[in-house]
């Protein structure tokens, strides 16, 4: 999964930036979470507050805390190099004082979907980014699907269902073959018949979680240690 953050004054130029990231996860396969913010001071207190971001869409001209001032914040304040940082401007006249930012790219407004899909190409290639897959048999046939769009697996008698962002999908096969291909890849045993996708879980109870979609599914007493234990980790590494 990545995260984005788009930071501009203007909340139309953020929700057009955020519907073309949000396109380009959708027709690569990304999972991508984003979050908008207004102002430089609301970014870097969220910064402060939650944690890292992969990547942000940073606009220069920001009231108070402006773009260049949040990005040396970043950079020395919070000693965080990772974060690759996307000014946005409609002057170009900022590339001395954007030197020592270390940023990603520069984009001048007005921003299109050609310059925003450019971009994100370039953060992908450069960290890496790449698709897990999930292979299963249907018949004579080899399917795949992404790892990162699947919610969970679902063991129905000799069959076994796979729930998606787009549908369900079930083939004859077993719990212990999906591990083989999901183990260490963000998902967790929660129950013999239930194996999922911890980003699309919303709420974890002691002995059930609530996933995205509203599904309710029984975290079995077998488990539950092991599930406690991982969530310790998950929010320790977080």
């Amino acid at each position: 999964m990545i995260s984005v953050a788009i930071c501009d004054d203007e909340i139309g130029t953020c929700s057009e930036i955020e519907n073309m990231v949000t396109s380009y996860g959708d027709s690569h396969g990304l999972q991508i979470e984003t979050e908008c913010f207004y102002t430089g001071e609301e970014l870097y207190r969220w910064l402060q507050e939650q944690g890292p971001i992969d990547l942000i869409f940073l606009d220069i001209q920001l009231l108070a805390l402006d773009g260049v001032q949040v990005g040396r914040q970043i950079r020395e304040q919070l000693g965080n190099e990772k974060i690759s940082i996307v000014y946005i401007s409609s002057r170009e006249t900022y590339a001395m004082s954007l030197f020592q930012v270390r940023p990603l790219d520069f984009l001048i407004k007005p921003i299109t979907t050609e310059k925003t899909f450019g971009v994100l190409d370039k953060f992908v290639r450069l960290h890496g980014v790449t698709k897990k897959e999930f292979y299963y048999k249907a018949g004579k046939t080899t399917c795949r699907l992404y790892l990162d769009e699947i919610r969970y697996f679902a063991c129905n008698g000799k069959k076994v269902e796979i729930y998606t962002v787009s549908g369900r999908q079930e083939y004859y096969g077993t719990m212990q073959e999906v591990w083989k291909q999901a183990e260490g890849k963000g998902f967790w045993i929660i129950h013999k018949s239930y194996i999922i996708n911890t980003s699309f879980v919303s709420v974890f109870h002691y002995d059930s979680v609530q996933m995205t979609d509203g599904t309710h599914l029984p975290v079995s007493q077998r488990y539950r240690k092991a599930v406690k234990e991982n969530l310790t980790v998950k929010y320790r590494m977080e």
